[in-house]
């Protein structure tokens, strides 16, 4: 799935402020995602940040059939990239 359509889906099913991650970093990576805000919410089950990437819960389920994948920045920082 492309980067936009994610990004979009990820708002209308999540309830995610999914942004380009060039607007997290300042190296010219145009391929991610950066989840800016909250992503410990009902819409995701309680995403529990960095915890939650490895773990089996629907949005992590949403991305891999997608080819996308969650990779913590930090403690409570996720970026997402295409697989």
């Amino acid at each position: 799935m492309k980067r936009e359509t994610m990004m979009k889906n990820l708002l209308k099913k999540f309830n995610l402020n999914a942004v380009p991650a060039e607007d997290f970093y300042e190296d010219g990576r145009k391929t991610g995602i950066w989840i800016r805000g909250s992503i410990c919410k009902a819409e995701t089950d309680w995403y529990n940040y960095a915890e939650a990437t490895m773990e089996e819960n629907k949005l992590n389920d949403y991305l891999n059939k997608n080819g996308w994948y969650a990779e913590p920045y930090d403690a409570e920082t996720i970026m997402m990239w295409t697989a």
